[in-house]
């Protein structure tokens, strides 16, 4: 079994954790939003995830996403299934990111199609990094209809074109079922001096992301309901971001096993208080069009919170 541990360093992960402000002049119904340049920086993000997972950026024309409460997305800890998507066509000029690194170009209005439902994503233009489409939900986008999740079932993106990107339709299949982790429980005490094994079920046959990393959530957080360890998060609760690691599983195995000696160096020296692990898969595809390869994502990723054993 291949797998690959990295130290996440910075920029992309830091990405998704900064709240940015920047008007949207182009949204469906013109209306303004004021999370356009935060929206830039996660579609960089998330291009550069799904590069260290596998997809073949280099030389592509293009790339359109849909997944469901992927892991990337540290804020969401909730238990409603959010789906989200996004779509760029890149053109030739460079921009002043590190992975959507050209200047995004005007493909019309996109819209995604699936079980008789239309939603139309969010056309965002931006003078340096040029034209991308979104449906992100708080803090990363404004999007309040997303995407609902149908069991093998059918997703398009229905590209109405320009004149610098022709028409297509885009179809991407849904996994018979969303990843879930069974143990441990959310909020289960867990001893760092004993490995940590992480089982789930659901997903698809292919790679597996797993993603472990302190977690600093307030101790004295209200009462009840999902957001920190006793409920609340507090003003303190994302991890330095040198202290994450991640594997990438060749198949999906439906468990992993982090050792002891990983968990006391990812929690050395620092005041956490429990960890967060994730699971994600991306399906990656291709599509030919006539400006190049437009490289395609279904993803989709579950997480947990533990508690640290005094």
């Amino acid at each position: 079994m291949k797998y690959m541990q990295a130290v996440l360093l910075g920029g992309y992960l830091f990405c998704l954790l900064l709240i940015g402000c920047q008007s949207e002049p182009n949204s469906p119904g013109n209306e303004n939003y004021s999370n356009d340049q935060l929206s830039y920086k996660t579609v960089d993000s998330d291009l550069a995830l799904m590069k260290s997972g596998g997809m073949p950026l280099d030389g592509a024309a293009g790339v359109f996403s849909i997944g469901w409460n992927e892991m990337f997305r540290p804020f969401m800890d909730s238990a409603e299934v959010k789906g989200m998507a996004f779509a760029v066509a890149f053109g030739e000029r460079e921009t002043d990111f590190l992975h959507l690194r050209k200047y995004g170009l005007d493909m019309g209005d996109v819209f995604i199609n699936y079980s008789g439902n239309q939603i139309e994503m969010h056309k965002r233009f931006h003078e340096r990094r040029g034209t991308a489409y979104s449906l992100f939900n708080r803090p990363f986008g404004n999007s309040e209809n997303l995407l609902e999740f149908i069991p093998n079932s059918e997703y398009q993106f229905e590209v109405t074109g320009s004149e610098a990107f022709a028409p297509i339709t885009i179809t991407l299949t849904s996994p018979s079922a969303l990843m879930n982790i069974t143990s441990p429980a959310f909020g289960e005490i867990i001893n760092p001096a004993e490995d940590l094994t992480i089982n789930w079920e659901g997903g698809n046959e292919g790679k597996i992301g797993i993603r472990l990393m302190p977690d600093f959530r307030h101790r004295g957080g209200h009462n009840g309901g999902p957001g920190g360890m006793h409920g609340g998060p507090g003003p303190d609760q994302n991890p330095p971001m040198h202290r994450v690691i991640f594997i990438i599983l060749d198949t999906n195995t439906g468990t992993y096993t982090f050792t002891s000696q990983q968990i006391q160096e990812l929690l050395e020296g620092i005041p956490a208080n429990g960890l967060r692990a994730e699971v994600s898969q991306m399906d990656f595809g291709e599509v030919e069009h006539e400006n190049g390869t437009l490289r395609t994502a279904m993803r989709n990723g579950n997480s947990v919170m533990m508690r640290i054993q005094e």
